[in-house]
Order: structure tokens, then sequence, then C-alpha cells
């Protein structure tokens, strides 16, 4: 199945574009489907090309010497990964593997560079989408550095509970665990907590938020006009 220019403008890196950039974009972008939990790009290995997330989610993660692992992000929709490794000739520095089956449009580095020299607006939208990963990398040192579990724990629920009922991905407590910096028992305990809180409810179809104002406050979220 080929990409269409309807899909191409939804993508990060192309959103903007005319319609004609979208046809001379087109044909550098291919489909790739991914099994659950198969591993796309390696920590360690050469990445060549650029991919983003038509459907299904994509974690990314590092792994420490004695095998323990730190998600960093979880790439959903619309988003991309692998640019790092790409744009600095470097080693991936994260493993990126599939949650679910998962559907991926990916463009190589050499033709990426191509379509980067015709179209400002890909390069334009190519630092915007760096900068927010920056941004967004930054928060998660902060919060790892200066956070108790339980707070990064709230916030995770405010961020991906809908998950549970919404695209079908489960987190497991040890994803979680892996998501906050954390071992699992820690988690185990902090959903403890918030359940006897009345903050939270767990069941066999996952969890549910009972109270989110008092788990926005546990969090520590800020306001939204602060945000």
């Amino acid at each position: 199945m080929g990409i269409d220019t309807e899909l191409l403008k939804n993508l990060s890196y192309f959103e903007g574009c005319s319609p004609a950039e979208l046809r001379w974009i087109k044909p550098y972008v291919f489909r790739k489907d991914v099994r659950e939990s198969q591993v796309i790009v390696r920590q360690g290995d050469l990445c060549d090309t650029l991919s983003f997330v038509i459907s299904g989610a994509v974690k990314v993660y590092k792994t420490s010497i004695s095998g323990r692992q730190q998600i960093l992000h979880i790439a959903q929709k619309g988003e991309s990964f692998g640019e790092i490794g790409l744009f600095d000739d470097g080693p991936a520095p994260a493993t990126m593997a599939a949650i679910t089956p998962t559907i991926l449009c990916q463009i190589k580095k050499d033709d990426l560079y191509r379509v980067l020299r015709k179209c400002p607006r890909v390069v334009t939208n190519a630092l915007r989408v760096l900068a927010g990963r920056v941004r967004r990398d930054s928060r998660l040192v902060e919060e790892l550095s200066f956070g108790q579990v339980i707070n990064r724990v709230a916030r995770l629920l405010l961020k991906y509970v809908e998950w549970e009922t919404g695209s079908g991905i489960r987190l497991t407590q040890q994803d979680m665990a892996n998501m906050v910096g954390s071992s699992r028992e820690m988690v185990n305990k902090s959903l403890r907590y918030l359940e006897d809180r009345k903050a939270l409810r767990t069941t066999r179809k996952g969890i549910e938020i009972m109270d989110r104002t008092l788990l926005e406050d546990i969090a520590e979220v800020p306001p939204a006009h602060d945000r």
C-alpha cells in the first residue's frame, strides 16, 4: 500500500507543505509494517532512516549495563523518531520498539536531505520537532532528578491512562516503572496509595481515574495558564 498526500500532510515534518510539495515528496516515503514488540532501531546501531508512526505506538528507551530499561518516550500517531542518529551520523542513542502492531512510514537519509534542500517548510518543521524533543527531554531529566515517585506516577497516569480504553495500549506496572525511573514495587505501592486516597480505581480492564483534581494535586501539575 502506498503513502498518499493526505496522510503526509498530517505528519510533523510535512505540515503546511503545499499540495505540489507533497506530491513531490510522496515517492520518497514508503510504508513499513511492524509486529508487536519488534525492535525497529537498536541502541548503538547506525540509523539511516527517519520513521513516522501512522498507527500503533513505539517506545523509545535506553538500557543500562545491568539490563534495566528507562523509557524516554512513547511515540504515537503522527510523531517521528530516529532523528538524532540520522542527523549527527552517530549511533542511535536509544532503542525503538513497537508496543502494538504498528504501521510506519519511513524516508531514507539521502532522500530526506534531498527534501530538506528543496522544501524550506520541512526544514522549519524539523527544527520545531527537534526543539520540542529537547524541551520534553529536559522535563524528563527534571522529573527524574527532583520528583518523588508518587508524583511521577500521578503525572504518568494523567498523560497515558486514556490509552487503557482508547487505542488499546495497556501499560504494565513494569512499563510504568521503566517510564518513571523506578522499580515495579515502588509503582505498585504508589498505585495502592492513590487507590487508598480514592484518586483512582484498578480493575481487570485497567486503571480508572476517580478524582482527577486530587490526582493533579498529587502530581503537582501547574494550572493550564502556567504550562
